[in-house]
């Protein structure tokens, strides 16, 4: 065997690791959000605080968004979005743009900041979680779904945030099992900086 052949037999299987690495862990971020939707439909179409349930749905997306960045969470959020938009009247695609921004931007944001404690997870999951509402709301106007932006909006958005925050404790490690197979991970330890600074040592 050649030597070129020699050095191409470890990419290839650490090339074959990563497709299974990534494979798993997308059928984990299924589970878990599946599991979500469930319970949305189900436990909390009933169970409410003055008036207002969780979204958890968008709970999820928010997660995506600070556990696995803003690329990969982005994409994880617009599907979870889609899916969601099947059971909301408002029109498709709705809810998987305006959780897709969201956790582009709070990816982006938090990208070189470490929230893996419990405070710190769960004031980020209230902040995405307004936004992915505000955000929700102000579009559908903009296409033209009236009556979304009225005297309940910030009522919703601060409730659904405050409850999205609380069972954060719950679905934030459901999250990173799903992301990571239950390995811990500081999510600056990846981040393009820290590459960097790795490699210039």
């Amino acid at each position: 065997m050649t030597a070129p052949q020699l050095a191409s037999t470890p990419v290839r299987r650490g090339l074959s690791s990563l497709r299974t690495s990534v494979l798993m862990a997308t059928l984990r971020v299924i589970v878990v959000y599946m599991a979500a939707l469930l319970l949305q439909l189900t436990i909390f179409v009933d169970v409410r605080v003055v008036g207002v349930a969780p979204e958890l749905p968008a709970l999820i997306a928010v997660l995506a968004g600070l556990l696995v960045g803003a690329q990969a969470g982005s994409f994880i959020a617009f599907a979870a979005g889609l899916m969601w938009d099947v059971y909301l009247p408002t029109p498709l695609g709705l809810a998987a743009v305006s959780f897709a921004l969201v956790a582009y931007g709070l990816g982006s944001i938090t990208e070189d900041l470490f929230h893996d404690t419990r405070i710190q997870t769960g004031l980020l999951v209230f902040a995405g979680t307004a936004a992915s509402v505000a955000v929700y709301a102000v579009l559908g106007e903009v296409v033209g779904q009236r009556g979304l932006v009225d005297d309940d909006l910030l009522k919703i958005v601060l409730v659904s945030s405050a409850l999205n925050a609380l069972l954060s404790l719950v679905v934030a490690p459901a999250m990173r099992w799903a992301a990571w197979g239950g390995r811990s991970r500081d999510p600056s330890a990846d981040s393009p900086r820290a590459t960097a600074r790795i490699g210039r040592r």
